[in-house]
């Protein structure tokens, strides 16, 4: 879970006590309550149910059992415990490859060496070739929005505009299969609808010149590259979903930031 005070600076790890074995921990609920910090916008839409990822977890579950069975009378708690550790580090190695190839991109943007090489080079120049050659024109990266008036805030990759509409951008490494067509994820359009209300709309309604851009970087086709775009009542209806899970996120953690 990550956290921002009210002018956007990350809040994501607190200092530990002289003499931890860490210098830093994560921020917790309790420390968010005590400095009124801004929940992020993808934790607060971890509230809501996310069924295609979650069968995904699930089938790397019992794919390891598959593979690997009980040794002897292992017991089943020690079992368990190994089996969830060891099936989801392709969880995180995902997370990780994705970290990497945002990272190539945000820094050619920024015209500074990229600080990963191998294919996630390749991944990323052909997600920036696929922006230009859609007519799409940066206009600031890595941005921090922030909005007290429905208590989140958080970091998206590109504000854009193309012709006369304005709007975000987000890049997402995904695995894909040939043959098979992108479609958007469950969740991203709410995710850019509230980068857009909080950086262009200063927490007002979205404007009919609105819209949205994902970028899906596959990370089993390198090179294979789309981009799906989502319209002004796209966002929207996205919105009206995002401040459903505020409240339930509010009502959950006992906390509003608002306040």
């Amino acid at each position: 879970m990550h956290w921002y005070t009210a002018t956007g600076e990350a809040a994501h790890t607190q200092l530990t006590a002289k003499g931890a074995k860490n210098p830093t921990r994560p921020t917790n609920i309790r420390d968010a309550k005590k400095l009124q910090l801004l929940p992020s916008i993808t934790g607060i839409l971890g509230v809501v149910a996310n069924p295609a990822l979650d069968r995904w977890r699930m089938s790397k579950v019992a794919e390891y059992c598959w593979k690997v069975p009980p040794i002897g009378d292992e017991p089943v708690d020690d079992y368990s415990r190994n089996v969830l550790e060891k099936a989801l580090e392709e969880v995180g190695d995902a997370a990780d490859l994705g970290t990497r190839i945002h990272a190539n991109i945000e820094a050619h943007i920024k015209g500074q060496p990229v600080p990963h090489d191998g294919p996630e080079v390749y991944m990323a120049m052909s997600a920036l070739a696929a922006v230009e050659r859609a007519n799409i024109t940066i206009k600031e990266s890595e941005v921090k929005v922030v909005s007290t008036k429905y208590g989140y805030a958080g970091t998206t990759d590109l504000a854009v505009i193309k012709d006369d509409a304005c709007g975000i951008l987000d890049f997402k490494s995904i695995r894909t299969k040939e043959g098979e067509p992108i479609v958007s994820r469950f969740g991203h359009i709410p995710q850019i609808a509230a980068y857009h209300v909080a950086y262009w709309c200063n927490g007002e309604k979205i404007t009919d010149n609105a819209k949205g851009w994902n970028v899906y970087i596959s990370t089993t086709e390198p090179g294979r590259v789309e981009i799906v775009e989502y319209s002004a009542d796209d966002l929207r209806a996205a919105f009206d979903m995002f401040l459903a899970a505020c409240s339930i996120w509010r009502y959950k953690n006992e906390y509003d930031p608002r306040r």
